[in-house]
């Protein structure tokens, strides 16, 4: 008998695991039609949910369901039994950390593998950010502080359907058991009647980039970078060639997520149910757990905006329970290397992970150094202002500089291992470390010689930068976050 997933396999050159994944994430689509029409309470939702994401994950994994399993029975335990004990976060973070780079070791190969560690590393975030969530409500609880924000502990029914939810089980995004409790109990129904209009819109933007991206490997594929006529071009194409592969790679992971939200959307999880005066926001957003600002994304200007619109909800994941809860360290770049460490390891042991990530620090500190000073030389700015050619001079610069650099960054995140990841430096002749660490070190102190700041600003009152949380639109420091969410 023929098996379709093989069968499909063949047809489009992809993996069977990958063509399981697809077909899983667009399963979620007729899952979430269903679930709308669904009649019942919470009960009943709950169980429709768990059901449901589980037979996906056994799909995609078989018998290696069990692990995920084990993390769900073991965070059902710490946190019935330890919901007032200070042990609770570091039992569960120890654990879920720990089983999950035991499970790296003994799958890790040369090449990104679609194995049961990918849903995974989206579960352990799930469940460690619930048991700093309920531990969070606990404090607030005993100090007489409680609020609408503190959660019960879930019930082991309504944990399986957090954890095995359709829409998110494999790629993610991930959002909090307060949205999901919400969303179970009907708060969201009032305000997500467009929800399928604003799913088909996040629908057709997903399949448009994944026609882009399998088109564009066509012409620039990984492969491509490690041949000989790679390493025969000029340099100047050679980092053409980068930059049209690095967005072509990254088209990949934005449209797998486009086609996740859109599920998620549909099942009418995402509403933005924000307090008047918090935010503006309009009063039916479905935005709530948008992993792609696609505007933003391609609109780059500068580093910090990929960070800003690329794996959003996992970055916003890193900032509420890595790099704010290092504020102990009473320092904000540490705090930024402490969460850039933590997304390194949570992607594996591959070299290629610290080097990206080490990168996108030398990267956004450079921005942070170098943006203030061009915003602040009064003349520069007007002079921008009355020469449309230079405006467009600078426009073609900053293109130039957001995608072929960030193609660069990626090459270790994509090629892993470090024979493949350096052979790729050393053919592009390491021009992006001597860019990164170069500017770094002589490009802020010579831009001040050159473009000093205006009178009016030098005489200003100084004023001390406050950078936000990490990967908030001033910040960053979370980075790509891609392999996990992918």
């Amino acid at each position: 008998m023929i098996n379709p997933v093989e069968a499909l396999a063949r047809a489009s050159g992809a993996s069977a695991p990958a063509i399981r994944l697809i077909l899983s994430v667009l399963l979620a689509y007729p899952l979430a039609l269903f679930y709308r029409q669904l009649k019942g309470g919470p009960t009943v939702r709950n169980l429709f949910i768990a059901c449901t994401g589980v037979s996906i994950v056994l799909f995609n994994y078989g018998t290696d369901l069990y692990h995920s399993m084990l993390a769900v029975a073991v965070s059902f335990l710490c946190n019935t039994f330890l919901r007032t004990s200070s042990l609770m976060v570091p039992v569960s973070f120890t654990y879920h950390m720990g089983y999950l780079l035991i499970g790296y070791y003994h799958t890790t190969s040369d090449t990104y593998d679609i194995k049961w560690t990918m849903p995974h590393c989206v579960l352990v975030l799930r469940l460690i950010g619930l048991a700093f969530d309920l531990s969070d409500s606990r404090k607030k609880e005993a100090a007489g502080k409680s609020d609408d924000k503190c959660i019960p502990t879930p019930t082991l029914l309504e944990l399986i359907a957090f954890t095995y939810f359709p829409a998110s089980v494999l790629v993610g995004p991930q959002f909090s058991f307060l949205r999901y409790r919400r969303f179970v109990a009907g708060a969201y129904e009032p305000h997500t009647q467009g929800a399928p209009a604003y799913a088909t819109k996040k629908f057709l933007q997903g399949v448009f980039y994944l026609v882009v991206n399998q088109v564009g490997t066509q012409y620039v594929s990984d492969a491509y970078l490690m041949s000989d006529e790679f390493t025969g071009e000029s340099l100047f194409m050679k980092h053409i060639y980068l930059g049209c592969w690095g967005r072509i790679t990254l088209y990949k992971y934005i449209s797998i997520w486009l086609l996740a939200e859109g599920a998620a959307v549909l099942f009418g999880l995402t509403y933005i149910d924000a307090k008047p005066g918090e935010r503006e926001y309009s009063s039916d957003e479905l935005s709530g757990c948008s992993n792609i600002k696609v505007g933003v994304f391609e609109n780059t200007s500068k580093y910090g905006h990929y960070v800003e619109s690329f794996n959003v909800q996992t970055n916003t994941w890193v900032a509420n329970y890595v790099y704010k809860r290092l504020r102990f360290l009473n320092n904000r770049m540490l705090s930024h290397l402490g969460a850039l460490f933590f997304l390194a390891i949570w992607h594996g042991f591959h070299s290629g992970y610290y080097v990206t990530f080490l990168m996108e620090f030398m990267v956004i500190h450079m921005e942070k150094e170098v943006e203030p000073i061009f915003a602040k030389n009064e003349k520069l700015q007007k002079l921008l202002q009355q020469q449309p050619l230079l405006r467009a001079l600078v426009f073609i610069g900053l293109k130039y500089y957001t995608i072929v650099w960030a193609g660069w960054c990626l090459v270790p995140f994509v090629f892993l291992s470090f024979n493949k990841w350096w052979h790729i430096y050393t053919t592009v002749r390491f021009t992006g470390f001597i860019l990164f660490i170069g500017g770094n070190a002589f490009l802020p102190p010579l831009l001040r010689a050159v473009l000093p700041r205006s009178s009016s600003s030098s005489s200003a009152p100084k004023t001390t930068a406050t950078p936000a949380p990490a990967n908030s639109p001033t910040d960053t420091s979370a980075g790509p976050a891609t392999k996990k969410d992918d």
